[in-house]
């Protein structure tokens, strides 16, 4: 076990946010095991019953040797690929990762911008002025150059739930009143506000496909008030949002989600 190694990594991920202070004690504690009681640096014990997190990049600070930081900066894409294609991360919270580590990452370094242009073209995606899919092919190739170095560090300790955006408590069940639409711009802004979309939202039908599946947790039923107007006014968005929302439900076949049209059958699909 390279403690100095594995520290920086630890020192990076938590600067990040990838780690939190739970990670880091586990982290100490698996090390306390794995040593011989002699090789049991003092740091450690202090890292496995420390309290504040404000306190931690001291005690890291100890233990780490600088020549280790390109191999734990690896590491950590490493690990951030594997919590995303695991499902663990989003998309853009994987992003948000990325961008974080580009403003750790020194000014000289390689990434600094790589990694600022790829986040930020996935930003301007998502806002609308951009394709997605080519976006996250980029960011997804970046990470799978790295892959190997997951296997540098535990991945028992690689975090099993987002920490970068933590998901609002799904809703039981919301009514979207689009009896008032006049404009396709009109219905975006009613499904940003009432299923509670991020600001970068990109008010178009590749953004909202984006935000149900990876920024967002729908609610368990969703009733569509006005849905006849809809289809009067705007029957190409009206069948888009229709399509969009069976096309969810079939992605999430275990997941309890029901859709009511106004003067129509409830819909369970």
């Amino acid at each position: 076990m390279d403690i100095g190694f594995e520290a920086k990594v630890c020192q990076i991920g938590l600067t990040i946010g990838f780690f939190s202070r739970a990670h880091i004690v586990a982290w100490a504690n698996n090390a306390i095991d794995l040593l011989e009681v002699k090789d049991i640096p003092e740091t450690m014990f202090d890292l496995s019953v420390v309290k504040k997190e404000e306190d931690i990049p001291h005690l890291l600070s100890k233990l780490i040797t600088d020549k280790e930081e390109e191999k734990s900066i690896q590491t950590i894409v490493g690990m951030i690929n594997f919590s995303y294609k695991s499902k663990q991360y989003t998309l853009y919270e994987t992003c948000e990762l990325l961008y974080r580590l580009s403003t750790y990452v020194d000014f000289e370094h390689e990434w600094k911008s790589f990694l600022y242009a790829i986040t930020g073209n996935l930003e301007l995606a998502l806002d609308g002025y951009g394709d997605v899919d080519s976006s996250r092919k980029e960011i997804e190739m970046f990470l799978a150059k790295h892959e190997e170095y997951s296997a540098l560090f535990d991945l028992v300790l690689v975090p099993n739930q987002p920490l970068v955006t933590e998901f609002k408590p799904r809703k039981e069940q919301i009514i979207l009143d689009v009896s008032q639409v006049f404009a396709p711009a009109d219905l975006h802004m009613i499904l940003k506000r009432q299923l509670d979309f991020p600001d970068v939202y990109g008010m178009n039908w590749n953004a909202f496909w984006d935000a149900i599946t990876g920024m967002v947790k729908l609610p368990k039923k969703i009733t569509i008030a006005g849905w006849s107007v809809l289809l009067e006014r705007f029957p190409e968005e009206a069948k888009t949002l229709d399509r969009l929302l069976k096309d969810y439900s079939l992605r999430n076949t275990k997941d309890d989600f029901l859709v009511a049209y106004e003067d129509e059958s409830e819909t369970s699909f």
